[in-house]
């Protein structure tokens, strides 16, 4: 092989192993923010005090 074959090879293996790391560090991101949303949301509706349901005096009996 020619020094610059050898050069683009190692290059391309660099490259791709960048991506991939990149692309690791991206869902674990994302799965973070994932967890941080449902965690507050989850605490949200818990903190929430239930709520009532009106009963409709005028509507017809379930069958």
């Amino acid at each position: 092989m020619y020094h610059h074959e050898i050069m683009q090879s190692v290059m391309s293996e660099r490259v791709r192993a960048l991506r991939a790391e990149a692309g690791a560090e991206r869902d674990a991101r994302l799965v973070r923010r994932a967890r941080e949303y449902w965690a507050e949301r989850a605490e949200r509706i818990a903190a929430r005090p239930a709520a009532r349901r009106r009963r409709h005096h005028d509507a017809a009996p379930a069958r």
